[in-house]
């Protein structure tokens, strides 16, 4: 008899511990109602949680805030949590959330609780810029607090990140930097994890990525993901722009690209539309070029749309160096060598074939200013690098009217810092909602 009872003793402890103190899913008794208590935390006031319960029978519930569920039936539950964004004019601050105690066994009249806890992604709320010719003292890559950019003044980075040197960077969804290494001794494609780049100092990537199939040099210069995690980069020395799967990003090592698009002149900038659409800056041609989204899962060559842009008179052919959408859907393009912005409008950026038109804005800034980098914030405004030492911001309304350059727009806000060099590539996480970039939060 003792035996027995001790042999029922350690089936019950074995239960318990299948079951364990936070209601583990093994063993969980199906039969009778319970009480789910979720807790949430982390979120300032004002910004709701996004949170998913699922259970048995096809239970499906979503919460924005601690709840508890009552009386549900007994059995297994998971609780997930997406991230979240404030509200802000210029960058939002993103929160991911850590669950605790999911999957969750309800048992009959009992309550088990399940804790989701917010905290801000790290590189989120600031603008990044790639930092080059780095005076003493700073550091290639710096982030500026949303903070620091409401109006014209001096300043220094909130963050001044080492890392290898950088052509130019984008994040993916959760917050990681992705960028293109400088030189011919870095790695092509690099990544940094959001949770390293909350403060300043030596960073160390956790990939470093290789690109085979060519060997010209500088190398890659520009990247964008598309919807679906790929990884789209030019290569203007090779005269094409090739796709690195989602797939070959989860480690270090030299990956193959799948795909290539070539037949294009010294490609740079990338942009994709909201339809999927790959919209490449050809510059060596001076055009802009469409390869529709039907065409992106195989290699292939020769755009379904080629756009030639002209000055106002008198005429002269706009450059195509940097491309970016706006919320209303226009490709604002950034020509280098006029200090031009020019805006394709829906209809300008329609039809097939070949065109040649005079793009209705045309936003001249002054001569001085070097043309790098381009991101537009939650407002409507557009980041530019700028003079020296500076980067700059033009408004939604200088946006909306053309300019020349006897009479250039001078941006409605300027901030300079010491630790600017050469001001690069800028980006922004989370970007903004309406923007068609894989890194944007609703």
């Amino acid at each position: 008899m003792k035996r027995t009872w001790m042999g029922l003793l350690g089936a019950a402890a074995l239960l318990m511990s299948a079951c364990g103190p936070g209601g583990g899913a093994a063993g969980c008794d199906p039969n009778g109602t319970g009480d789910l208590v979720v807790t949430v935390s982390g979120l300032p006031s004002g910004v709701e949680a996004k949170v998913s319960v699922t259970g048995p029978s096809g239970f499906n519930q979503n919460l924005t805030g601690s709840q508890t569920l009552t009386a549900i039936a007994a059995g297994t539950y998971t609780v997930t949590a997406d991230k979240v964004a404030n509200t802000d004019p210029l960058i939002r601050t993103a929160y991911s959330a850590s669950v605790t105690g999911s999957p969750a066994c309800v048992r009959n009249g009992q309550a088990t609780t399940v804790s989701v806890n917010y905290s801000p992604i790290p590189t989120s709320n600031k603008l990044w810029m790639v930092n080059g010719n780095t005076p003493s003292g700073s550091s290639p890559l710096l982030g500026f607090a949303a903070s620091l950019l409401s109006s014209t003044a001096t300043q220094s980075p909130s963050v001044g990140a080492g890392t290898v040197n950088l052509r130019d960077l984008t994040f993916d969804k959760d917050g990681n930097l992705w960028g293109i290494g400088g030189t011919s001794a870095d790695p092509n494609l690099v990544r940094y994890p959001a949770g390293s780049l909350g403060s300043s100092g030596s960073k160390t990537p956790d990939r470093s990525i290789n690109i085979g199939g060519f060997s010209c040099l500088p190398g890659p210069t520009r990247l964008a993901f598309d919807a679906s995690g790929n990884l789209w980069v030019s290569i203007p020395c090779a005269n094409k722009v090739v796709r690195v799967a989602a797939g070959q990003l989860g480690a270090s090592g030299t990956v193959t690209p799948g795909v290539e698009i070539t037949g294009l002149d010294a490609p740079e900038g990338l942009a994709f539309d909201a339809s999927g659409n790959l919209w490449i800056a050809n510059r060596g041609a001076q055009r802009v070029v469409r390869f529709n989204a039907s065409r992106l899962g195989a290699s292939t060559s020769g755009p379904d749309l080629t756009i030639q842009s002209q000055t106002l008179p008198p005429v002269n052919t706009l450059g195509a160096e940097m491309l970016a959408f706006d919320a209303g859907g226009h490709l604002w393009v950034m020509a280098f060598g006029a200090n031009v912005f020019y805006r394709l409008t829906p209809t300008d950026q329609s039809g097939s074939g070949s065109k040649t038109l005079t793009p209705a804005i045309q936003v001249s800034v002054p001569v001085s200013a070097v043309l790098e980098g381009m991101a537009f914030d939650e407002d409507g405004g557009l980041w530019i690098t700028y003079e020296a030492g500076k980067f700059a911001r033009l408004s939604p309304a200088q946006l909306g009217t053309s300019s020349t350059s006897g009479s250039p727009t001078i941006p409605e806000r300027v901030i300079t810092s010491s630790s600017i060099g050469s001001a690069g590539g800028l980006a922004l996480y989370p970007a903004p909602a309406g923007l068609p970039l894989y890194h944007r939060l609703p």
